[in-house]
């Protein structure tokens, strides 16, 4: 009998459709069979946690034992970079961030909307902007040993302080310098956005933890999970691997933690279908020579310089794709 790496989440998907709560949602209008504080572990060193019971990707039209992830790799190369387009999105391997860029009448009315394709403030965390205000020169100074620059100066004697924050780099050095470290942490939330942008990160917040059999675990937060559509438990596990391969560790554990886990009305003969379905071997998930150990000396910038075509699956075997459309 093959072993079922992503039995958790089929678990939940039965439990959202057999036993969920019911409700209208206001924001799209549609029936949600919903459960509040979902919890998922899986073990993510005995093979790559893909969904074999629907298709969830293509092959590679030149080399066609590569089994293409467009979807969770594009997610998670344009969370890396920070974008904001939907084209951007698009050209590392997603068109998710279509329907939310142009598809939301409350999205395409909002000032803030710089035209066409346009997402706003989605994933604010690449660079995070810490600004804070010197009451005298004896607080500018302080501030300036402490890595802030003068962004502004005041006619009153005030500054406005300022210094970047780049997390991922940050993550990479402590997982380098100091692993048991308790506050890895990368997150794109970040409240005073909420309203500037087509839709809040739904994949807020990334947790590791280093153990001393040098293995990591992640844990991602999400304020919302589309159970169905979403491809958050890929997402989540190759950010691990990404890491880990950056790092020279091996993948763990990888938890999903969801505020409110949905699935919506419109998927429940879909998700009826793949319920019944049984599962093919978990594939091998493949990082290309792109993507190797960092020192302290290159570790910045490591996760920028990843391409789409550095990641693949090999073995991988489903059953055929469930077309669904994503509720705007």
């Amino acid at each position: 009998m093959k072993k079922n790496l992503m039995e958790p989440y089929f678990d939940l998907l039965n439990e959202l459709r057999t036993k969920g709560k019911v409700l209208t949602n206001q924001r799209t209008g549609e029936v949600c069979y919903y459960k509040s504080s979902a919890q998922l572990t899986f073990d993510g060193s005995a093979g790559f946690l893909a969904n074999t019971r629907r298709k969830i990707g293509i092959e590679d039209k030149d080399e066609p034992h590569k089994f293409r992830l467009r979807g969770p790799v594009g997610e998670l190369l344009g969370f890396f970079r920070g974008y904001t387009n939907a084209a951007d999105f698009e050209k590392v391997g997603t068109k998710v961030w279509y329907a939310n860029a142009n598809g939301t009448q409350a999205w395409l009315e909002n000032p803030w909307r710089k035209g066409e394709n346009d997402n706003g403030m989605i994933y604010q965390f690449r660079e995070v902007i810490d600004r804070c205000i010197a009451l005298n020169d004896e607080e500018r100074d302080f501030y300036i040993k402490h890595g802030y620059t003068v962004e502004m100066s005041g006619t009153d004697g005030k500054y406005c302080m300022a210094r970047t924050i780049r997390q991922l780099d940050n993550l990479l050095r402590t997982l380098l310098t100091n692993p048991t470290d308790r506050r890895m942490i990368v997150t794109a939330l970040h409240v005073g956005t909420f309203d500037k942008c087509s839709l809040p990160p739904c994949h807020h917040t990334y947790t590791f933890t280093w153990n001393a059999d040098n293995t990591l675990d992640i844990e991602c937060s999400m304020r919302s999970w589309d159970t169905h559509l979403a491809f958050n438990v890929q997402l989540t596990h190759l950010f691990l691997c990404v890491v880990c391969r950056l790092s020279n560790m091996k993948p763990g554990k990888v938890a999903l933690n969801a505020t409110n886990a949905h699935l919506y009305g419109s998927a429940i003969e879909a998700v009826d279908e793949v319920l019944i379905r049984d599962d093919f071997d978990a594939p091998t998930l493949v990082l290309s020579e792109n993507i190797k150990p960092v020192t302290l000396d290159d570790y910045q910038g490591a996760f920028e310089r990843i391409e789409p075509d550095d990641i693949w699956l090999e073995g991988y075997q489903s059953h055929p794709a469930i077309k669904t459309e994503m509720v705007k």
